[in-house]
């Protein structure tokens, strides 16, 4: 029999739906090196105005219309199983390059981190067993897609939910894919030791994602609410107006650190004692799987919501939805005794840091049965 061969495909609105893809990719090269595996972005195959339409359109109606992008999450939403109906026409049509992936190779395999593939098969047409990891902790109606042979989730509540929508379609509770760097990050002292930051200064890291949302409100925030002795290490990314006005404000080091990017997040999250962030899918994935105490700041409405609900009930987390809230979930952490370790306890009871290996192994043994 030839090697097996698995295609994964993600959707680039965003980071997080492209890195779990990568990091299934990863744990597959080094746990089933026999396995050939294809990685492919499907709008990197779209034509250029499906691109900037499908890719950039969440982005700037979430960030600049929270309420209209809640109002489409919950008009979409829906206690049923997703029905495509434009699919074929899609498929035959916009992803036409897609196709050619598909039926230009021998695929034993197919999975997804994103459910447009699984719409695009809903519309007719071969498709290797394809399997879908749902990026989010909560089920919106478009993940919930008839032809997913298996689904990879982030809790046995989605489990639950899914046989519930889907009956008799095998789904793990395997966690969220996320990158090998967080299963074997090292302890506090020794990410502060390789960040040459002090081991006896309470710290907070402030990150908002590739597009650094909300982080200089969140700074100056922390700024107002947090002793003095507190270090804030803020990641801008590429919200350069924020690092440029923080660093103007020219606080020492030993209270303020502004960077634009890192390299080595996953060091700067294990350094700190509290964490604040957007609740993405795979951020909170992995906070919460390097045991971060979290704070969850300004959640999108919607799948946002709902993954700071989750964390929130679970003890995980504290959410904070205004520049009050937020000012005061600061104050909170750093006065209250013993509430940053009961987050951070929170969070490791919920971190899932093999979540990677779990799907690539069940993927690579799926195949082996099937001896496709």
């Amino acid at each position: 029999m030839d090697n097996p061969r698995i295609l994964v495909v993600s959707v680039s609105t965003g980071t997080g739906h492209v890195r779990a893809a990568e990091a299934v990719c990863a744990a597959l090269a080094r746990r089933h090196p026999g396995v050939y595996v294809r990685h492919v972005d499907l709008l990197e195959l779209a034509p250029q105005w499906v691109r900037a339409f499908y890719g950039k359109a969440f982005e700037k109606v979430a960030a600049h219309a929270p309420s209209l992008w809640k109002e489409i999450y919950h008009a979409t939403d829906g206690d049923e199983h997703d029905r495509a109906r434009w699919a074929a026409a899609a498929d035959r049509f916009v992803f036409r390059e897609f196709r050619r992936v598909l039926d230009g190779e021998r695929w034993d395999a197919c999975l997804s981190t994103h459910f447009l593939p699984c719409q695009l098969a809903s519309g007719g047409g071969e498709f290797p067993p394809l399997s879908l990891v749902v990026t989010d902790f909560t089920l919106h109606r478009v993940w919930v897609q008839p032809r997913a042979s298996r689904y990879f989730v982030a809790t046995d509540a989605l489990v639950a939910e899914l046989g519930r929508r889907v009956p008799g379609v095998p789904a793990l509770a395997t966690g969220i894919p996320i990158s090998p760097d967080v299963a074997s990050a090292g302890s506090r002292d020794e990410a502060r030791a390789a960040l040459g930051l002090p081991g006896d200064r309470r710290m907070a890291l402030i990150v908002g994602g590739g597009l650094g949302i909300g982080v200089e409100e969140s700074a100056r925030a922390a700024l107002q609410a947090t002793p003095a002795d507190v270090q804030l290490v803020v990641v801008c990314a590429r919200n350069d107006s924020a690092r440029e006005r923080l660093q103007a404000l020219g606080l020492p080091a030993e209270r303020l650190q502004v960077h634009g990017y890192v390299q080595g997040l996953t060091t700067w999250m294990s350094a700190a004692d509290l964490v604040a962030t957007k609740p993405g899918g795979l951020s909170l994935s992995e906070g919460l799987a390097l045991g971060c105490a979290l704070l969850l700041t300004r959640p999108i409405p919607g799948a946002e919501e709902g993954n700071a609900r989750v964390a929130e009930g679970h003890g995980a987390a504290l959410v904070a939805n205004t520049t009050g809230e937020i000012r005061a979930a600061f104050a909170r952490a750093f006065s209250e005794p013993g509430l940053l370790q009961r987050l951070a306890d929170g969070a490791r009871g919920m971190g899932r840091p093999h979540a990677a290996d779990h799907v690539a192994d069940a993927l690579a043994a799926s195949v082996a049965r099937s001896g496709r």
